[in-house]
């Protein structure tokens, strides 16, 4: 049989998207399906592995259907659906699965292929396994290598050399997918029988890749068997660090972007939280590593980044992980000793520049020693490594807990450079695996604002206290850099503004003829910083900058982003660090935090004309429920539906509250129920006074609140009863309103 495919070219042209896709559907769909059972039975496999074929064709007749159905039919109207078909022959190993061959006809590029389909980090781990030539070596020339881009829409590019491209992408955060196989033309016959016997040639010539990628699922599946080790020891533990007792808390188990998921950890002395780390469970990491990592973080620096895989093998296995320390001004190799001397006191084995938290046996899929200690040992090198390299400092019996401020640049521990990517699509995947709860919307809009302009990056965020506006503006920033929202970010720095700033030095500085020197304030260290580093975008947060007039101190800003002309710093030839002038790069994205109340300054039109003004007073706070645990959430549901209702009482006044109170609340009655039961608060009390604490205070007005009165008055006798001391202090308050025609909770 013949497929004609100046025909199936045709097809893909029709216009209507309902007819094309019918058309695609019966023309293609019913030969491939054929042509793809008959190749199926011709491939042999492992006993714990599965073939399956999947297609377009489930995509084509669900957009068929939907086409003609009239609440679709007009997003369906005008697509790109139906301009192309393939069908792919699947081998399934363990929860992973292989590309064994996919064919596809394309109407945009007019090509047909025959290919094999990888993602990258099997290849990475080839490179780094240094197995990549000896694969590439047993290829025939009749398989070309193309690489495709997720984001690129132009389509594939051909490769010659794939260690070396390989190599230029693992410097990059776009990692392609890789391709195997042949290109043609879309034009002409194909005879269905000869290109059986191509699809079984191409897939007889690519068994090396197979064999490899298989190999690597088998690997994947057995370390994260280990990870699952690590994930269901979760208890509190005990634990002794530098002669000291503490104790080991576990949070909750999330998933970490596309790559594998994290654990945050408490270290407590008594009651006291001393340390708050995360660990990682990487399948991979896009930037450091193709293969598991389990990486623990402390203070948003990285302090183990431990390779998994090496664990996998026969019989019992002795984890060794390297310790390197690249720190400024310090001796590296002093570090290392000290450190390793501490573990080794702490009855870690030490071997050079390496240490060892345990031993796992390969024959019955777990550690000689029990897990958790093995968990437990982890967590104490790396905060033995966070101590040596005083990042942070640990008491020793005698000194409190001391957390080092290192804001000192050439104190700060070399990293590898992070690279910026202001993909929408990958900074909202990084938004939404956080616990914050903004709603796509408002991060669509804040991207939109910050990035509309290429050479002006000016957003200000107004809105009630506590609704998120300083943790978007980080989490923002954070995401752009790939980085979770509690990691250190070295391209942003949040300025508190002060009531006293008057002029442009708050930002720019001056010349203290007392010092003799130049005082750089945090804003101009930092665009000096993004005139040095302009390939990297610089975040600026002024949190709550109407505290002070903003015109007057940010006037300098505003006419040299408008007119990009060079702001004068001063005039003196022996001061070298700071320039005379200095011009506002275009890297550098300026937020500003804006509250409106007695406190603060209204805002001049000149301010609102050069910035985009986002509001963020609307609350959901169902969203934000979603992420307290589910103890909390058993426990606090009847309180939670009050204080909601509370709030709905207070949202047409503007008198309504945000995130930070609600879970301030929610936090304060959740701490009194883990009370003895003999020092608890009863429910009722609990409630009514973080409503007397922390709503109450900010209700103030005049005659127009008067029936918010009656409102809160009932509820709070219906819900918590007529004891209720909220009830005293609302009936002052509507008592001074009726007396004097104003009222606050203050007297």
């Amino acid at each position: 049989m013949q497929m004609n495919l100046d025909r199936l070219q045709q097809l893909f042209e029709i216009d209507n998207t309902t007819e094309r896709c019918r058309e695609v559907l019966e023309y293609a769909e019913p030969k491939m399906q054929e042509l793809f059972k008959n190749l199926k039975e011709k491939v042999e496999i492992e006993e714990d592995a599965f073939l399956e074929i999947k297609s377009y064709g489930a995509t084509l007749r669900t957009t068929y259907h939907n086409s003609k159905n009239p609440n679709y039919a007009e997003s369906k109207k005008d697509t790109e659906i139906g301009k192309r078909y393939y069908i792919k022959l699947n081998k399934v190993v363990h929860d992973d699965k292989i590309n064994l061959i996919t064919l596809e006809f394309n109407g945009v590029d007019q090509t047909w292929s025959a290919y094999a389909e990888t993602r990258f980090y099997p290849m990475w781990a080839a490179l780094a396994s240094k197995k990549i030539e000896e694969l590439t070596s047993k290829l025939p020339d009749t398989i070309s290598l193309y690489f495709k881009e997720v984001s690129n829409k132009k389509g594939i590019k051909k490769v010659r050399e794939l260690p070396e491209n390989v190599r230029n992408y693992t410097k990059t955060l776009r990692k392609p997918f890789i391709y195997f196989g042949i290109f043609r033309d879309l034009q002409g016959n194909l005879d269905e029988g000869r290109l059986l016997i191509d699809l079984k040639r191409i897939l007889d010539e690519l068994a090396p890749l197979y064999s490899y990628l298989t190999e690597d699922c088998e690997e994947s599946y057995l370390a994260n068997k280990i990870y699952q080790l690590f994930l269901n020891e979760n208890s509190p533990k005990e634990i002794s660090l530098l002669g000291l007792p503490y104790r080991l808390e576990y949070g909750e188990i999330e998933k970490y972007k596309n790559e594998g998921k994290k654990q945050t950890f408490n270290l407590y002395d008594q009651d006291q939280l001393v340390v708050k780390g995360l660990i990682r469970y990487l399948e991979f990491s896009e930037k450091d590593a193709p293969t598991h990592r389990l990486a623990i973080h402390i203070d948003g620096h990285t302090h183990i980044f431990a390779k998994v895989r090496e664990l996998l093998g026969e019989g019992k296995i002795r984890w060794w992980i390297s310790k390197v320390f690249a720190k400024r001004n310090l001796d590296n190799q002093q570090l290392l000793k000290d450190s390793l001397n501490h573990l080794k006191g702490m009855g870690f084995e030490i071997s050079e520049s390496k240490y060892s938290p345990g031993i796992y046996d390969n024959d019955h899929e777990d550690f000689v020693e029990d897990t958790d200690k093995v968990k437990a040992r982890l967590i104490k090198a790396a905060l033995i490594f966070a101590h040596v390299s005083e990042r942070l400092v640990l008491p020793d019996g005698t000194q409190k807990v001391k957390v080092v401020d290192e804001e000192v640049e050439d104190e700060e521990e070399i990293e590898d450079a992070l690279e910026s990517n202001f993909d929408f699509t990958s900074i909202y995947e990084i938004v939404k695996s956080s616990k914050l709860t903004f709603d796509l919307p408002i991060i669509r809009d804040f991207h939109l604002n910050l990035t509309a302009l290429d050479d002006k990056h000016f957003v200000l965020l107004n809105g009630i206290s506590g609704t998120g506006k300083t943790q978007l503006a980080k989490l923002y920033a954070n995401a752009v850099y790939g980085l979770d929202f509690e990691d250190n970010n070295p391209y942003l720095s949040v300025i508190p503004v002060r009531p006293d700033w008057m002029d442009s030095t708050a930002l720019f500085g001056y010349y203290s003829s007392f010092d003799k020197r130049y005082v750089v304030p945090e804003f101009l260290r930092m665009v000096l910083k993004a005139r040095t580093e302009r390939d990297k975008p610089h975040f600026i947060l002024l949190d709550e900058m109407n505290l002070a007039r903003v015109e007057y101190y940010l006037s300098d800003y505003l006419s040299a982003v408008e007119s990009q002309e060079a702001v004068p710093l001063h005039d003196r030839d022996d001061i070298k660090e700071v320039p005379q002038t200095i011009t506002i790069p275009p890297n550098v994205y300026v937020i500003g935090t804006v509250n409106v109340d007695e406190t603060t300054h209204s805002i001049s039109d000149k301010v609102l004309d050069r910035a985009y003004v986002m509001t963020l007073s609307d609350v959901d706070f169902d969203p934000f429920w979603e992420t307290v645990t589910s103890s909390t959430r058993d426990k606090l549901s009847k309180e939670f539906a009050i204080l909601k209702e509370v709030h709905q009482l207070l949202l047409p006044y503007d008198l309504h509250f945000g995130y930070r109170s609600m879970n301030e609340m929610v936090r304060k009655l959740m701490r009194n129920l883990e009370l003895e039961m003999e020092y608890q608060m009863e429910r009722h009390e609990a409630l009514d006074v973080v409503i007397r604490e922390k709503v109450l205070p900010k209700i103030r007005g005049d005659e127009r609140i008067a029936p918010l009165f009656e409102e809160m008055k009932q509820l709070i006798s219906e819900k918590i009863g007529a004891e209720a001391r909220s009830l005293h202090e609302l009936n002052r308050m509507q008592k001074e309103l009726d007396r004097y025609g104003a009222t606050q909770y203050w007297r």
